[in-house]
């Protein structure tokens, strides 16, 4: 249990941080990147998301071990970042017409989808590399 709470602080600010940052973008870009499932575009446009949002937390998730040594900081991290996302995300699907009002019913369910498959992504990495990290 202790690994959950060593540096949880830290892990909360950074947790609260990538969410901000995936909220403002689809706030500002939302209505130009999301697809609606149906559309043709659809696939196309959540590969290329989903993509970017690997390479964003990859290296976020470098950055927070770099800052948090200890050990399976990274995983903690995941685990946090996914619980915290995950709450703040359950408003921002709620409030929807409130905080994304650019988005047509369809890219909403966009962003639902891009959301779910972000998540399993925030909790896997952590682990990838951990198991790479044991393995050196």
């Amino acid at each position: 249990m202790e690994m959950l709470t060593e540096k949880l602080g830290l892990a909360l600010v950074f947790s609260f941080v990538v969410w901000l940052g995936a909220t403002v973008f689809f706030m500002l870009f939302g209505s130009a990147v999301l697809a609606e499932p149906g559309q043709d575009s659809f696939m196309l446009r959540f590969l290329l998301l989903e993509a970017g949002t690997f390479a964003l937390l990859y290296a976020v998730i470098l950055a927070y071990r770099r800052v948090d040594k200890s050990r399976f900081a990274a995983v903690k991290f995941g685990i946090v970042g996914s619980a915290v996302g995950l709450f703040l995300d359950t408003f921002s699907l709620w409030h929807h017409s409130l905080i994304f009002p650019a988005l047509s019913q369809g890219q909403v369910i966009g962003f639902a989808v891009w959301m779910v498959f972000a998540y399993a992504m925030y909790l896997t990495i952590p682990l990838i590399l951990e198991k790479r990290r044991s393995a050196v």
